[in-house]
């Protein structure tokens, strides 16, 4: 099972065209976020630990106060989630860099 499952938002205005160059498939263990900026809506169903490639990211947790900004290279441990569904969590990249989430199993 793949540790971040992407969710489909039931809307999403395309407001600007889409970027011009696709990166390179990162992998079943990463996600490349958008070079618009827009959010992705990411479900994390196992402890993870999040590790910024490539760019700053924005990443919040549903239902949670604090939101953290992640420069290259620096992680976001996510434990065991209290749900059953695992965390929900919104990241996006911060200006028109390539910006890789990967996840990395917690110890």
């Amino acid at each position: 099972m793949q540790p971040l499952l992407r969710l489909h938002l039931p809307f999403r205005p395309r407001l600007a065209p889409p970027p011009a160059c696709v990166a390179p498939d990162p992998g079943p263990d990463a996600v490349v976020l958008p070079t618009d900026g827009s959010p992705l809506a990411l479900r994390v169903r196992r402890p993870v630990r999040l590790r910024v490639h490539g760019g700053r990211a924005w990443i919040t947790r549903d239902g949670w106060p604090d939101d953290h900004w992640l420069e290259p290279g620096q992680t976001l441990d996510l434990p065991v989630s209290p749900s059953w569904f695992g965390w929900r969590i919104l990241a996006s990249g911060e200006g028109a860099s390539l910006v890789t989430l990967k996840a990395e199993a917690l110890a």
